[in-house]
């Protein structure tokens, strides 16, 4: 693969997931109101929304997996499925953030509950033949793998850093159904691009025996009792829900820590970022030299350094507050950048350690199924810490507990891979 095509399918990743962070970014402000703005649903209501369409997201991502898996085992191009997909989020986003105040009631129920299975749906059904496409693509070529790999956790970070920063200004200007639809427009036409990515070599399906004839369950079955895969989702786990944490903790940190405003996000997530952006482009090199494996745990443990030392911010150590938590942050960037790249690698590897290609598309949405219910449980961790965060309650100390959860998180993960994983094979007499 060229840099052409390495290119085209960056913009996939970019594309979807800039329209997910503008969802999960706005959507309880936009229907539970805010200083400015009026409540357009219930509270409660929403929240027994939002949840019962994260467990339906969960369980469809094998399904997706599943889907994509017999596409291929009937001769056809995995990334063919792009093309059924790609439109299906922009038209949930737009949907769900049309409601007015003007609307009846039921109406606004309505646009959001269809809006958001659109999403949903939408977001499942590309991202999971989408992702497999780093085994196809890669076409059993490791350094190819590892780039394939890498660029999808590039393409999150430049997908949070555009939310950060242009979706809170396009909704000042224009309102949230209109910078939803630029959103959603936008993200589509990146989405369509991989399709384009192919090359010559892309495989299409696996010779591996095993899962050649896995039906659904069957394949579901494969990967829960891949006790190797089972540890590397719990490394994968503590990653993602200490990410999700620090996430939502964020913006107590710059508000309330460092007494500053909700500008001044971008000032602790700005230098985070910046820095993963940087560091992903050594990320295969590290892979390359220590092995995606090594390279997840020892990013693992030293991000949990970081995230733990973010909850004594509040002091200026180095020239005033935010310079410090910048520094503090600007170093967890690298191994940022290291565990989201590295995902990837490490769940085609196992896929294809059991049955080959047409296995990662459940590998996939396994995957998605167990992290997605577990950053459900950091959301809830962080909503609740947020919630007494008042000087009536725990105060600064449930702002300073959410930096320490999240780095509890990634050691609790890293000590269930050491838990879960197979020992060493017994030497044949």
């Amino acid at each position: 693969m060229n840099f052409s095509r390495y290119l085209l399918f960056f913009c996939g990743q970019v594309g979807m997931m800039m329209q997910a962070r503008f969802f999960f970014m706005w959507i309880n402000e936009f229907t539970t109101g805010s200083e400015d703005t009026p409540a357009l649903l219930a509270t409660g209501g929403m929240l027994v929304l939002l949840f019962g369409f994260r467990l339906f997201d969960s369980v469809t991502d094998p399904v997706a997996g599943a889907v994509s898996n017999a596409w291929i085992r009937r001769g056809n191009k995995r990334q063919q499925l792009l093309w059924f997909s790609f439109l299906l989020p922009a038209g949930g986003l737009v949907v769900t953030f049309l409601p007015t105040a003007e609307m009846a009631p039921a109406l606004r129920w309505a646009c959001v509950s269809i809006g958001m299975l659109f999403f949903f749906v939408g977001y499942t059904f590309y991202a999971i033949p989408y992702w497999s496409l780093v085994g196809d693509y890669a076409a059993g070529d490791a350094r190819r793998r590892r780039i394939l790999s890498n660029l999808l956790g590039g393409g999150i970070v430049l997908a949070v850093g555009i939310g950060f920063i242009g979706s809170g200004i396009l909704i000042d200007k224009v309102g949230y159904a209109p910078a939803a639809a630029v959103f959603g427009l936008c993200g589509s036409a990146l989405m369509v691009l991989p399709y384009f990515a192919a090359p010559p070599d892309a495989q299409m399906t696996s010779a591996g025996p095993a899962g050649a004839s896995a039906s659904m369950l069957h394949a579901f079955g494969i990967a829960f009792r891949h006790r190797r895969f089972l540890a590397l989702l719990a490394l994968f786990a503590g990653s993602q829900m200490s990410f999700t944490l620090m996430t939502s903790a964020a913006p107590y940190i710059a508000q309330d820590l460092l007494d500053g405003t909700k500008g001044d996000i971008a000032r602790v997530m700005g230098p985070l970022l910046g820095t993963a952006a940087i560091c992903f482009l050594i990320t295969p090199k590290i892979s390359e030299k220590i092995g995606w494996l090594r390279g997840m745990l020892y990013a693992s443990a030293a991000l949990a350094v970081v995230y733990a030392l973010s909850s004594a911010l509040g002091e200026a150590v180095i020239g005033d507050r935010f310079l410090t938590a910048s520094i503090l942050f600007a170093l967890g960037g690298p191994m940022v950048a290291v565990l989201m790249g590295l995902e990837g690698e490490g769940i085609v590897d196992c896929a294809e350690e059991r049955g080959g290609g047409d296995l990662i598309g459940m590998y996939w949405g396994v995957f998605n199924f167990v992290v997605k219910l577990l950053n459900g449980l950091a959301l809830a961790l962080g909503n609740y810490l947020g919630s007494q965060a008042k000087p009536d309650a725990w105060g600064e100390a449930a702002i300073r507990a959410m930096s320490m959860a999240a780095g509890a998180l990634l050691l609790c993960g890293v000590a269930a891979y050491f838990i879960i994983k197979p020992g060493r094979a017994t030497p044949a007499a």
